[in-house]
């Protein structure tokens, strides 16, 4: 699911849009399809309530059955993705089902985060 980037203008120059990528290894499609349902309620959610967050998309792998990514983009990282995304509840919710799945060694996940180049 997707949120759509044209809905809301750029960041300002001085700050730029701030940009999550999280990769997600399950160890079987059982584990991927309890993450997929757990993740849509909340891709949902932001794209109907987020209206800063410029891309939330999940995506699959064309080769690996069992390797997700997903794409967070928010305009401002304190204001859209510490204060409203992280502290929703619809997050916390979703972040202690794949907490769990983490303790019980359902999915691997790593990450990094990026701010945007001016060119």
């Amino acid at each position: 699911m997707s949120v759509d980037a044209a809905k809301v203008s750029s960041s300002s120059p001085s700050a730029p849009a701030f940009n999550l990528l999280v990769q997600l290894t399950f160890v079987d499609e059982a584990a991927a399809g309890m993450f997929v349902s757990s993740f849509t309620p909340l891709a949902k959610y932001v794209a109907e309530n987020e209206p800063n967050t410029l891309m939330y998309q999940l995506m699959k792998s064309d080769k690996n059955p069992l390797l997700y990514n997903i794409i967070e983009r928010y305009a401002d990282k304190d204001r859209d993705y510490l204060g409203t995304h992280k502290s929703s509840e619809e997050f916390q919710s979703f972040r202690a089902i794949l907490g769990d799945m983490q303790t019980l060694s359902k999915v691997t996940i790593s990450g990094e985060s990026y701010l945007d180049v001016e060119i």
